[in-house]
């Protein structure tokens, strides 16, 4: 059976982009630098993508060990220092390798069975921390596209789980968790009613972004497909319904903010 995920991670439009020029991504990635600990001298960073972190690290802190890890050939092209290609189930490293392990929007990413290895791993390979980011309390449904071949409901970024404060707590069994906080932009969002949700998504069946692989049959950005035909009466119907449903929406759901990412730091116990 094809491999829709790894397919996925191997799309060069991912990659080939300068994340530095966007002011959130150059915010969260100082976060991080700042997030280090002063005695830390060896860095493995699980999930490095195009080296965003760890390009920009060591080009500031050139005298500490820097490796990116990942499991997408295309993406580690772009990885300006020492570089494996590797999975986060199965690290190639010996227990307590490097004074801190950084994964770094991954975690979400992971169905469950590989979730489990991966922290498991992370822990391993540490000597002393791990700092992570996930995505601050991401409702996933809001997020559902439907194949417009096999119909399937799925999210087209592949995230599986979504994190907040509370449940970042214990998610290393061996680690304390030392520090959690927001970070990154401001958003406004509002919690909406799943049977809303559900009335929404039904009548206007949102289409997969360009990138997005369905998992159920591998559909990609067809554009027979995408073009799907639809009456101007229909268009006409759902617009008014929309117009007329929004402002109660708004006035029943309130208006909440939140920073679009949490950062979390652990730290092993003393010996």
């Amino acid at each position: 059976m094809k491999d829709y995920r790894k397919e996925y991670y191997e799309q060069p439009t991912f990659w080939n982009q300068d994340y530095l020029k966007m002011p959130a991504e150059k915010e969260r990635i100082q976060e991080i630098i700042n997030a280090v600990p002063p005695d830390t001298g060896s860095i493995l960073d699980v999930g490095c993508g195009n080296g965003a972190f760890v390009n920009t690290f060591v080009g500031t802190f050139s005298n500490k060990k820097v490796v990116g890890l990942d499991s997408s050939e295309e993406a580690l092209k772009y990885v300006r220092t020492d570089k494996i290609r590797g999975n986060i189930t199965s690290l190639p490293f010996e227990n307590d390798t490097f004074d801190l392990v950084l994964c770094l929007e991954v975690l979400e990413h992971l169905p469950e069975d590989d979730f489990r290895e991966g922290i498991s791993e992370l822990q391993r390979v540490s000597k002393s921390h791990i700092v992570i980011t996930v995505p601050n309390q991401e409702d996933l449904e809001l997020s559902l596209v439907m194949c417009p071949k096999c119909y399937c409901w799925f999210i087209p970024y592949l995230h599986m789980r979504s994190f907040n404060k509370d449940n970042l707590d214990n998610l290393f069994k061996d680690l304390k968790l030392l520090c959690v906080k927001e970070i990154g932009p401001v958003i406004e969002y509002r919690s909406y009613n799943y049977s809303v949700l559900r009335f929404y998504h039904f009548w206007r069946r949102p289409l997969p972004p360009e990138t997005a692989i369905c998992p159920q049959c591998g559909y990609q950005n067809k554009k027979e497909l995408r073009n799907r035909e639809s009456s101007k009466y229909f268009d006409h119907l759902l617009s008014l319904l929309v117009s007329l449903i929004k402002p109660l929406v708004r006035l029943i759901t309130p208006l909440r903010r939140k920073r679009r990412w949490l950062l979390a730091v652990y730290g092993k116990s003393s010996r």
